[in-house]
C-alpha cells in the first residue's frame, strides 16, 4: 500500500489531478464562450469598420459622415419584422388627446434633416444626418399635460429608454426614418429611430412603436442595469 502512495505523490500534479484540471480547463472554456456568444448578439451582426464620407447638409454645408452601410449595429433586442400596414404610432399617459399614428401619418408631418453624432458608451461615434419628424411635433399633437415629467419610448422587442420632459425640450430630438439621404437601414431602427443630440446611443432607441407620458421617473433597459438615466455625452 506503501509503494503506489508514494509513486502518486511523486507524480506531478497536472498527472495527479489530470482529470480534475481537465474539468476545470472545459468549464472555464464553456464560461468563455458564453461571454462572446453575448457580445456577439449584443454588438450585432455587422462588425464597424472607419471612413468617412462627405454629405451635404441643408442650410448647414458639406459634413463628413459616417457611410450609412458602416454604421454601427448595437441592439439589446432581436431585430423585429416590422409590417409597415399595420405599424402604428402610439402616444398615450399623461395627454389630452391619444394618439395612434400610421407610418404615412408619422411622414406626413413636417420633416427635418439634421447632423447629429452618435455616441456610444462604448467609445466609438458615428456621424450623420437624420431625416424625420420632430418630437416636440408629435408630443404638440398629443398635447402633453403639464403634469408629465418623463417621456418613456418602447419598441416591439422590449426595449425602453427615457427622457425627462425638460431633456426633451432641450435636445430637441428627431423621429428618423432616413439617414444620409437614404431610408434608415431595418438594423438601423427603420420605421423610426430616436436621434437625440448630446446623448449616449442606449437613449438612440430604434424601432419606436410607442411613446408614454408619465409624472415620476423612469429607468430603461440599461439605465436599470446601472447605466446613467442622464445619459449625457460630455461633448462628444
Amino acid at each position: 500500500m506503501l509503494t503506489p502512495l508514494r509513486n502518486l505523490i511523486s507524480l506531478k500534479p497536472e498527472r495527479r489531478y489530470g482529470v480534475a484540471m481537465d474539468k476545470k480547463r472545459f468549464i472555464t472554456a464553456a464560461i468563455v464562450v458564453l461571454v462572446v456568444v453575448g457580445l456577439l448578439v449584443y454588438a450585432g451582426t455587422r462588425p464597424r469598420s472607419g471612413g468617412t464620407t462627405k454629405i451635404n447638409v441643408p442650410g448647414v454645408g458639406t459634413k463628413d459622415v459616417t457611410p450609412t452601410a458602416k454604421l454601427g449595429v448595437r441592439t439589446a433586442e432581436g431585430q423585429p419584422q416590422v409590417d409597415l400596414a399595420a405599424y402604428r404610432l402610439k402616444v398615450s399617459g399623461l395627454v389630452g388627446n391619444p394618439l395612434s399614428l400610421t407610418f404615412d401619418q408619422v411622414k406626413a408631418l413636417p420633416s427635418v434633416e439634421r447632423y447629429v453624432v452618435l455616441p456610444c458608451v462604448e467609445g466609438w461615434s458615428d456621424r450623420g444626418v437624420w431625416k424625420g419628424v420632430k418630437l416636440s411635433d408629435v408630443l404638440s399633437r398629443a398635447g402633453v399635460k403639464d403634469s408629465a415629467r418623463t417621456v418613456v419610448f418602447k419598441s416591439p422587442g422590449g426595449y425602453t429608454t427615457s427622457l425627462t420632459t425638460a431633456d426633451a425640450k432641450a435636445a430637441d430630438p428627431v423621429l428618423a426614418y432616413g439617414v444620409n439621404g437614404v431610408r434608415l437601414p431595418d438594423e438601423q431602427g427603420y420605421p423610426l429611430r430616436l436621434v437625440v443630440p448630446h446623448k449616449l446611443g442606449y437613449k438612440w432607441i430604434k424601432w419606436v412603436d410607442e411613446i408614454d407620458l408619465i409624472k415620476g421617473t423612469y429607468e430603461g433597459y440599461w439605465e436599470s442595469r446601472g447605466y446613467s438615466n442622464s445619459a449625457d455625452a460630455g461633448g462628444r
